[in-house]
């Protein structure tokens, strides 16, 4: 069971989020939160991962998907593989792209905490199969007629179980609401 954290707003910052016509949550149910966070990751593709090692961030654009709360990102390879090697620990973020100028609360996004795991494609094949399936990319190499493309690649995939999410969706009354595992 996770644990749900809504900031509490005082009396003068509900007044003025009014104004905007927007109501900020009290309060969410786990499950409403988490349908809610599985459909923001279900309409977006690129996250940005950080990663660490020896007191050396590092953060890298990659596509992903996700089944439920966890996300798996496939990838040739690249330096993010040695921070994973030396320290699992990682961050990232999504956002939606937003004006100031036009719709300064149109911000939208996530930042999730988490550990991943990485093995190769060679590695276990039966594992690869049972994330691949979750894959946007199968969909669209299937839809270009070039599908055996994947089985050519030993991909790296990594995992990653989120530890804390943290949602933000003012237009939708969400202020950095939290779920915690």
């Amino acid at each position: 069971m996770a644990k749900i954290i809504v900031p509490k707003s005082n009396e003068r910052e509900r007044a003025m989020f009014q104004k905007l016509n927007i109501t900020l949550r009290e309060s969410i149910a786990e499950e409403e939160l988490e349908k809610t966070i599985i459909q923001y990751l279900k309409t977006h593709n690129v996250l940005h991962l950080a990663t660490c090692r020896d007191n050396e961030p590092r953060s890298t654009p990659l596509e992903y998907f996700n089944k439920g709360l966890t996300v798996h990102v496939l990838s040739e390879g690249g330096g993010k593989f040695a921070n994973l090697k030396a320290n699992p620990k990682v961050s990232y973020s999504i956002c939606d792209p937003y004006d100031p100028v036009e719709d300064m609360l149109g911000v939208t996004g996530l930042q999730v905490w988490g550990n991943a795991t990485t093995f190769k494609k060679n590695e276990n094949p039966a594992q690869f199969e049972q994330i691949y399936k979750y894959s946007r990319n199968a969909e669209a190499l299937k839809k270009h007629g070039v599908e055996q493309m994947a089985s050519a690649v030993n991909f790296n995939i990594i995992t990653i179980e989120p530890l804390k999410i943290r949602y933000l969706d003012m237009r939708k009354g969400f202020r950095n609401v939290m779920w915690e595992k």
